[in-house]
């Protein structure tokens, strides 16, 4: 077997810092990840994917290759964080082959790099079409028209993956896939409205008068804005599953909003005199109009466009005098709206700020305020990176970069509310261990209760042979691998699956085998002698554990003997 390359005590951290402690204290798995971890080399043969078969020609190759986008990937940084383990994304691959070969699963490739690219798209139709609609109105360039419409074509094709896309119910915690629901979901609690509204080639309306009215065109185009919603819902995303801090994506989203709220004022600026002038062919702006004061009707675009947004900045933050003429109507709402804008954006922003802080992000603040402080710590100690890493990974897959006061939280609640709890906490387990099947109900609540979570990372040695057991595991998620005495991998054990049960029956025995955590495991933990004490009004149930846990020891000691 591999040797072990560390021990740290645990008494050497108590009088440092709360959070580091709290971590030691509350659950003994990060000191296990600290003393023993090695390097696990994978010797058992990688499954090929089912998708790939033999004999298949490269156009069947990119077909599977294409289906296999659609898939859950390991490589999708969210599955990792919702999903949390292999045998959980191969489970939804396998799942989606079966019933739904051609539904985006959300934590696919495909569905990952969609993302990406519907920011950048729906970020530049915001920016490009109300600068062409008003600054470029008089020009008969067909690129800019080419341009905004390609790009609206890419939001309508967006509305179609959305259509096709699966969705994380989070009270269920479970990825549905079903086409009905799907849509049911996006059209009654998404934004399909709006992407509706914003995405429509407006264009399309005025193909026989594309000349004619070319300034109802450019202005109905405007209606664009609506895409606003689903932008922010993507960068939302993509801040969550990049694990950008909450401080700085909420300073991101309010400085985007503000430059686009003064890119599309000084966009407003200049189109609204010319809509009050003529709605077909663009004609010069009244000699009332700002624009005939400022002599800009035949300036360039760039100063055009920079004027404009002098005037929108002096309107929106009231910081200078706007002086526009009485009888001109149009321009003198303009300023009225966007003044009042101004005085309504820093209200919008206090309330947004303090929603921030008190609202549901309040969880996820002290989760980031404690790794900060445990960041500090480490350094202060001035631990080895592969240390710091491996720690800050445990508290990321331990909380969920949520930070709760779960004592605190469990100590207010029944006897009744807490056994409620940990039976939901442990659903999946109850449900996927062959061990609790047909376990009378008030036994299973029991051994439940009985049952201690523990995290291990990757490499760490949750067992190892030829020391004496006092406990058996229950895998929640993750994947770990059985080595014999002599060092040989054997198999992989994963979500479901449990370990160390000989433990249970054969109090003097010593374990036959290693186990090695293969990636970021949850464990559930069983002591002897609480099961003893559980099990003992149950001598049928006894037996058949004991039956199970004999036939896996002889099966070790012969693969040892080999």
């Amino acid at each position: 077997m591999h040797p072990i390359v560390s021990t740290v005590d645990k008494e050497e951290y108590q009088d440092h810092d709360i959070s580091f402690k709290y971590l030691l204290e509350d659950d003994s798995s990060i000191k296990h990840s600290i003393m023993l971890h090695v390097e696990h080399e994978c010797e058992l043969p990688k499954e090929e994917d089912a998708l790939f078969l033999p004999g298949r020609g490269p156009l069947q190759k990119l077909h599977d290759l294409f289906r296999l986008s659609l898939m859950a990937s390991s490589w999708n940084p969210a599955a990792q964080k919702y999903l949390r383990s292999s045998a959980s994304i191969v489970h939804e691959k396998r799942r989606q082959l079966r019933n739904y070969s051609y539904i985006i699963h959300p934590f696919s490739m495909f569905r990952h790099y969609w993302d990406i690219l519907m920011i950048f798209v729906i970020t530049t139709v915001l920016v490009l079409v109300p600068y062409q609609s008003a600054f470029e109105m008089i020009m008969r360039s067909l690129a800019w028209s080419v341009v905004k419409n390609f790009l609206l074509l890419m939001c309508c094709l967006d509305m179609v993956v959305n259509f096709r896309t699966g969705y994380l119910d989070k009270e269920e915690h479970a990825v549905i896939l079903d086409q009905k629901k799907i849509m049911k979901r996006y059209i009654k609690s998404s934004t399909f409205f709006p992407d509706f509204i914003g995405s429509f080639p407006t264009d399309l309306f005025f193909l026989t008068k594309w000349l004619e009215y070319k300034v109802s065109r450019k202005t109905i185009s405007m209606i664009c804005i609506c895409r606003v919603f689903s932008l922010s819902t993507y960068i939302s995303r993509m801040a969550f599953v990049y694990d950008m801090p909450l401080a700085v994506h909420e300073f991101c989203v309010i400085l985007v909003l503000l430059l686009f709220a003064l890119h599309w004022q000084a966009c407003f600026f200049w189109l609204v005199p010319i809509v009050a002038t003529s709605m077909g062919v663009p004609q010069r702006p009244q000699n009332s109009s700002w624009i005939h004061g400022a002599n800009l009707w035949e300036a360039s675009r760039s100063h055009q466009y920079m004027s404009s947004m002098l005037r929108a900045i002096a309107t929106f933050f009231r910081s200078g005098l706007i002086r526009t003429h009485k009888k001109n109507v149009g321009d003198l709402y303009m300023v009225i709206l966007f003044q009042v804008l101004g005085i309504l954006a820093p209200w919008i922003l206090v309330a947004r700020v303090m929603q921030f802080f008190k609202g549901t992000n309040s969880s996820k603040l002290r989760y980031q305020g404690t790794v900060a402080q445990l960041r500090q710590y480490m350094g202060h100690m001035q631990l080895p990176h592969s240390t710091q890493k491996r720690i800050i990974e445990y508290y990321e897959f331990r909380f969920q970069r949520r930070f709760f006061r779960e004592p605190e939280i469990l100590h207010t609640l029944s006897v009744q509310m807490r056994h409620e709890i940990s039976m939901h906490s442990c659903r999946k387990l109850v449900e996927n261990v062959t061990f609790f099947n047909n376990l009378p109900l008030t036994l299973l609540g029991r051994i439940v209760g009985l049952l201690k979570s523990e995290v291990f990372l990757t490499n760490d040695v949750i067992v190892r042979a030829n020391q004496t057991g006092d406990c058996m595991y229950f895998i929640a998620t993750g994947t770990v691998a059985i080595y014999t005495t002599s060092g040989k991998e054997v198999c992989h054990l994963q979500d479901g699956a449990h370990f160390g049960e000989v433990a249970l029956v054969m109090p003097d025995e010593m374990r036959v085998a290693s186990v090695v955590a293969v990636e970021v495991c949850e464990l559930y933990r069983l002591n002897r002698v609480d099961f003893a004490r559980t099990i003992h009004p149950y001598p049928m149930l006894w037996e058949r554990i004991k039956q199970i846990a004999i036939e896996r020891h002889e099966k070790t000691m012969i693969l040892n003997a080999q």
